[in-house]
């Protein structure tokens, strides 16, 4: 976990002093390309101890809302990420935002059963899917769109031994990578793997035309292993991502 919080002190506190991430800055020389916003990094969002990990690429962020100006203080920073959902959904917020994208959490991860999501206030609902599980950003800089095949391979590296190290440094129920991408991303740590095919059926009560697919792969890091799932078809818009939920379970549990 030490490894993860001194990356993230020492892009954040270059961010508060210097108005920029110098590390962005780096990356996007190497890319050749003002790909990633310099400022406002995202590293995590929740509980840092939760049992439920899920791990998505990077934060989504239009060019219009780059070089944020930065905050001046490192503690509410971290504060105001550890506690998101109170701040967005809960008794900190006015209550009239949802983001769809938190909506769809709910709907998938509340058939694993790992946190409360059987409220009757959507707020409640939204607010500890957001703050009781841990979600983790790949690479903690916002862009419109993110292209894996651009980055260079020692950032990757980096990146991805950092967020390792903050998942193994404590004992997790469920630890979900978002997208497809991550099975390649995360090749060199695997050393068991099984692909899990599938049709889903959706809300209408029809079964998908589409196969679906969850990865269950074995990670080993350093000293120690830990077994995760690769839900790669998590960001197609329109999925019965309820059902995709209830497969994941499903695979959990037949162990």
């Amino acid at each position: 976990m030490k490894r993860f919080f001194d990356y993230l002190e020492k892009t954040t506190k270059d961010w508060i002093n210097n108005g920029v991430c110098s590390d962005a800055e780096i990356l996007n020389s190497e890319i050749h390309e003002h790909y990633f916003d310099t400022s406002n990094p995202h590293f995590f969002t929740g509980n840092i101890n939760a049992k439920l990990v899920m791990v998505q690429l990077n934060p989504k962020r239009e060019k219009t809302d780059f070089n944020k100006k930065a905050t001046n203080d490192f503690e509410f920073y971290l504060d105001y990420y550890s506690k998101y959902g109170k701040y967005v959904y809960g008794e900190f917020s006015t209550k009239s935002y949802k983001s769809n994208f938190d909506q769809k959490l709910i709907r998938f991860l509340r058939p694993l059963d790992i946190i409360n999501l059987n409220n009757d206030d959507i707020f409640s609902n939204l607010e500890n899917v957001v703050d009781q599980k841990l979600q983790i950003e790949f690479i903690p800089f916002g862009s419109p769109s993110f292209d894996y095949n651009i980055i260079p391979s020692h950032f990757l590296k980096k990146y991805l031994e950092n967020i390792l190290c903050l998942i193994s440094s404590t004992q997790r129920s469920c630890v979900i990578f978002g997208g497809r991408v991550f099975s390649l991303i995360l090749s060199p740590y695997i050393k068991e793997r099984k692909v899990h095919r599938f049709k889903l059926q959706k809300t209408n009560g029809e079964i998908s035309k589409n196969e679906y697919e969850i990865e269950k792969v074995k990670i080993y890091f350093e000293d120690k292993s830990f077994t995760a799932f690769v839900a790669s078809h998590f960001a197609i818009q329109g999925m019965p991502v309820e059902a995709y939920g209830r497969k994941l379970k499903e695979i959990m549990s037949n162990n």
